[in-house]
């Protein structure tokens, strides 16, 4: 894959991840969840996941 296929992919990755996040985090916040307990829930570990792994990759290809 060229670099701008890699750049959309990652980016719609975190679109996707955000947007699911954000439905919880709001939701989970209706129901008076604290914010420890909505980060910590699927949806908080994945976007979290889907914005670290990347930002690892591309330093470890740099370093290396």
């Amino acid at each position: 894959m060229n670099t701008i296929t890699i750049v959309v992919a990652i980016l719609t990755l975190w679109l996707v991840m955000g947007l699911g996040f954000m439905a919880t985090y709001s939701t989970g916040r209706k129901k008076g969840k604290s914010t420890f307990e909505i980060w910590t829930s699927w949806e908080g570990i994945l976007f979290i996941i889907s914005v670290a792994v990347p930002l690892l990759l591309m330093v470890y290809n740099i370093l290396n």
